[in-house]
């Protein structure tokens, strides 16, 4: 068991504290040293992230995360083209998922400036 499935269970769990802790340590580490994870795991673990900021309702800056996550996912799709069996892990669920967080984090900005 890596560590991406331990942050998943942490986050299927409900553990969101610890997922946003553990996330961001993670994610830091990969920024100090890129070869530590694979491009899915990052997208990965930037959708774990952004979905426990989300629960501490710290909308904006889920948003910029689901966005990073985003950016993320644009560079394993060109990594795709030009090997396509390296895309891992990454489920058409966490696709959707990210897609529909997006939605919903504009509406509630969006509403909250309406205010």
């Amino acid at each position: 068991m890596n560590v991406i499935d331990h942050v998943r269970d942490m986050a299927a769990a409900g553990l969101h504290s610890n997922v946003r802790i553990i996330s961001s340590l993670l994610l830091t580490m990969s920024t100090n040293n890129p070869e530590l994870f694979s491009p899915s795991q990052k997208y990965q673990l930037l959708v774990y992230h952004a979905d426990a900021i989300f629960h501490d309702k710290e909308y904006r800056n889920a948003a910029c995360k689901y966005n990073m996550a985003l950016q993320q996912k644009k560079v394993l799709s060109k990594i795709s083209k030009v090997r396509p069996s390296s895309t891992g892990g990454t489920t058409s669920a966490v696709q959707a998922q990210v897609s529909s967080m997006t939605t919903v984090i504009k509406n509630i900005l969006y509403c909250t400036t309406i205010q």
